[in-house]
């Protein structure tokens, strides 16, 4: 899915292709943003337990191994 950083509004990959830039902030507002992607939705990644950053704790050798 692609977002407009902006307006928040989102995107499927065919109007971003053919784009990339949000269409409803250059058409409301004549401005250019340009779309990002963004694979899961944050509060998918909280239900998920999962950080948006990564830690800046190397993995031991025992979890890279896994």
């Amino acid at each position: 899915m692609f977002f407009c950083e902006r307006c928040e509004t989102q995107f499927n990959a065919t109007v971003a292709a053919a784009s990339g830039d949000c269409p409803r902030c250059k058409e409301k507002e004549a401005i250019s943003v340009p779309l990002r992607f963004r694979l899961f939705e944050p509060s998918a990644i909280r239900v998920a337990g999962l950080s948006r950053t990564p830690s800046d704790k190397p993995l031991a050798p025992s979890q890279a191994a896994n």
